[in-house]
């Protein structure tokens, strides 16, 4: 060595450590609350595991703003345990096999890391059941330090009541409010069949049939030992009701590998929103792909929360998500023995999905000339019957007649489909009234306006939907603005000059050429694209697996597979070694597939900058065309337009929507292509989560954006299919934020709102 050169150890501060390590895993002070009393509901669990160990388990939490107090009469921990384990980042007494059996919620070993991220001091007293001792432990988070021992252990007189009492200080700037505090647990403890106390309220206790609403239901089909997709086993309850909404219970001996114990999967349709839970503690709210928009609770013994990040990892995700794909296919058939499932849209796309069009007998349809309604079933047995798929009411009074009635189509799909499809295999024939083109215009004789319409709606089917088309002018039969006459390359689209569709675009291109363009891409996308949809190349099979390469392509060289809790045991093991610097511990845990957003009403700026048609009644008039909300669709593309904003916001509702929120830069670098092709949107929110589903036209894949905000979102939880309305501007896209949760987005006067992200792409179930 040379001469005055020396050695120096790695030195951090751990209380800063702990501090930033927290609040990237750790968004909100109520996480605490969760934390402490997921180990309160853990150490009961395993108390009452434990043989001759017979009490009156509770958990009484006390809140006063600046102090929370969690205290449970659980299993309790020596002094050993309480500095081998709870004093040990990383370290739980809970990997083991005897704590899995008995159903415990947490593994990770990080809940004094919870407590610091936003308490200033921490005390532990805790006696154990199974060694009679006593131990008091506290510690200011300004004293901890990994190279001297700052943390003090006392051994206290037993009392002989076992339990733990954790007691934080919460530092100035992390106070909580009461209300917030009650209603964030609640969300966690309702389904805990132990006393869990609130300030003297008692939050849990509730059952899980209790979500389902109190309607009579009109029929009941019962399965016992039902098959969940080979997963899960337990007896099953399929509720009816008059109106065709579903609803199931499963109950019974869940397994999973090893592991059997009892299990409760409770689910009402159209709520979207599934609220998970182990051992009937809450872990978190999660979306799920089903036809039937299941929403309610699902309490697994196998399912496992992420590391303090209110979610469940992977495995979780998919168990859940192939379990709802195995309740569709089970459930299904059996409301297809009921003729009131016929009026569930989601039953029918059920059908339309599988092509199970044999069980449509008991649809209800209508014949003409007198109107009666009878089942396909009987209907298909008239004599002479055929059928039309249109609404003109001179064709339905020159074919429908008493001797040969005319059965006429739904308008709405999937109804329409599924009817369509069931007198396709019973061999009912359509009426000929199929729309011709009559005087087609001449190229030579077309004026300049006509021409550049052609060509710019040409143009953006070319370079927008790789369709190449030749568009020709010319009478179209029915009042049809626009009939499809060839469908191979280029395809061939006769648009009818005359209509109140296409006429108004021509003159438009006159008075206001500026409007004209964005006029011309919004009559695309609601007149021309659901018309070709099945044409785009993307629409394929073969052009989805490209697009989704394409996608693949931008994306491998940011993510990895990484275990949650193995990430965190690693960062620490380095750290204490020394080989891992504070630093780049911090960009590790950065590193993953989530990014965070910033807004303030500095980024904020008008609808109108972007869309700037808002409250502009469009010249094309109606769209005549029935068309399903909520099928995939192109976006709202005005990629002419640039914008730094993050926040668009209208008082004049688009779409119904009057704020847009702009997707991160790096999703829009790298997913950003997704949102060009056409997809359907679903948005469902509860808790601070806000999960945004995009499902690709072709149905092969979707994409994900999940959203973790700083406060409770909404009232409750909600959500649904919505129309597609993604704005495309040059720069940036927007997704739409529903008005119900408005203001949780929207900063007002200095507020930053910082948001965390998750985005990665969805591989859909085949069906």
């Amino acid at each position: 060595m040379k001469a005055h050169e020396r050695k120096i150890a790695f030195k951090l501060s751990l209380p800063r450590m702990l501090e930033l390590l927290a609040d990237e895993i750790y968004q909100s002070p109520l996480s605490l609350l969760r934390e402490n009393a997921q180990n309160a509901f853990d150490a009961i669990l395993m108390r009452k595991a434990a043989s001759g160990q017979e009490f009156s388990p509770s958990i009484d939490v006390s809140v006063d703003g600046s102090r929370v107090v969690v205290r449970d009469n659980g299993i309790g921990m020596s002094a050993e345990e309480m500095e081998n384990n709870f004093w040990h980042a990383g370290k739980s007494s809970k990997n083991t096999d005897a704590a899995r059996a008995a159903g415990v919620v947490g593994t990770f070993g990080i809940g004094a890391m919870a407590n610091f991220g936003v308490a200033d001091e921490l005390r532990v007293e805790s006696e154990s059941a199974v060694t009679g001792e006593r131990t008091t432990s506290s510690v200011k988070k300004s004293e901890l330090d990994t190279e001297a021992e700052s943390i003090r252990i006392v051994p206290m007189t037993a009392t002989g009541e076992a339990g733990t009492e954790v007691e934080a200080q919460l530092s100035l700037e992390s106070t909580m409010s009461i209300e917030d505090a009650r209603r964030f647990l609640h969300s966690f403890v309702e389904f805990v069949d132990i006393p869990v106390l609130f300030n003297g309220e008692q939050l849990s206790g509730s059952k899980h049939r209790a979500t389902l609403p109190s309607e009579r239901h009109t029929w009941m089909e019962r399965v016992s030992q039902a098959s969940l997709g080979g997963a899960l086993t337990g007896d099953l309850e399929l509720m009816g009701m008059a109106s065709g909404e579903l609803r199931v219970a499963v109950e019974g001996m869940f397994s999973s590998g090893s592991e059997s114990q009892y299990g409760t999967i409770v689910l009402v349709q159209g709520r979207n929103v599934v609220r998970t839970l182990r051992s009937g503690f809450g872990l978190a709210t999660v979306a799920v792909q089903s036809v039937y928009q299941w929403g309610g609770v699902i309490d697994l013994p196998f399912l496992r929360p992420t590391a303090g990040r209110e979610a469940l990892d992977a495995s979780s995700n998919q168990m859940i998500q192939h379990v709802i794909g195995a309740l569709d296919e089970l459930v299904s058939p059996l409301a297809a023995k009921h003729q009131e499932s016929f009026a569930n849209e989601s039953f029918l796309h059920w059908i339309q999905n599988t092509k199970r069009f044999g069980l449509c007998g008991d649809l209800e349809v209508e014949l003409r000339p007198e109107g009666q309604q009878e089942t396909l079933a009987v209907a298909v047995e008239r004599q002479g019957l055929r059928y039309y798929s249109g609404r003109d009411q001179s064709v339905i009074a020159t074919y429908a007649s008493d001797d040969e009635p005319l059965l006429v189509l739904s308008r709405r799909n999937p109804r329409r489909n599924c009817e369509l499809a069931f007198l396709r295999l019973k061999g009912v024939s359509e009426v000929d009234t199929k729309p011709r083109v009559q005087d087609e215009m001449d190229a030579s004789t077309l004026s300049f306006s006509h021409a550049a319409l052609a060509t710019r709606v040409g143009r953006i089917l070319e370079e927008d939907y790789f369709l190449p088309a030749e568009i020709r002018f010319g009478t179209i039969t029915a009042g049809l603005p626009i009939l499809v006459t060839k469908k191979s390359r280029p395809v061939v689209i006769f648009l009818d000059p005359s209509s109140t569709s296409v006429a108004p675009l021509v003159e438009l291109y006159r008075e206001d050429f500026d409007a004209f363009g964005p006029f011309v891409k919004d009559f695309i996308r609601s007149t021309v694209f659901p018309r070709i949809s099945s044409l785009v190349p993307s629409s394929t099979k073969e052009g989805s697996e490209a697009f989704l390469r394409h996608l693949r392509s931008n994306r491998e060289w940011f993510e990895y597979e990484l275990d949650d809790k193995a990430e965190l045991t690693d960062i620490f093991d380095e750290i204490e070694a020394g080989r891992l610097s504070f630093t780049e511990a911090r960009k590790r845990l950065a590193n993953t597939d989530r990014s965070f957003v910033e807004v303030s009403r500095a980024g904020t700026a008008p609808l109108e900058s972007v869309v700037r048609e808002v409250g502009t009644e469009s010249p094309t008039g109606p769209v005549d065309v029935v068309v399903d909300p909520h099928q995939p669709m192109p976006g709202i593309d005005r990629r002419e337009e640039e914008t730094n904003a993050l926040i668009l916001t209208s008082e004049i509702p688009l779409n119904g929507y009057r704020c847009f929120l702009s997707i991160t830069d790096r999703v829009q670098r790298d997913k950003g292509h997704f949102f060009k092709q056409p997809h359907s949107t679903e948005i469902v929110w509860g808790g601070r989560k806000v999960l945004f589903v995009f499902q690709h036209h072709s149905r092969q894949f979707g994409l994900y954006y999940d959203i973790l905000c700083p406060g409770l979102v909404g009232s409750g939880s909600g959500g649904g299919p919505r129309a597609t309305s993604t704005i495309l501007a040059k720069n940036r896209t927007f997704i739409p934020i529903p008005d119900e949760i408005r203001d949780e987005f929207v900063p007002i006067s200095d507020e930053r709102k910082r948001l965390e992200v998750r985005c990665d792409i969805l591989h859909l179930l085949e069906k």
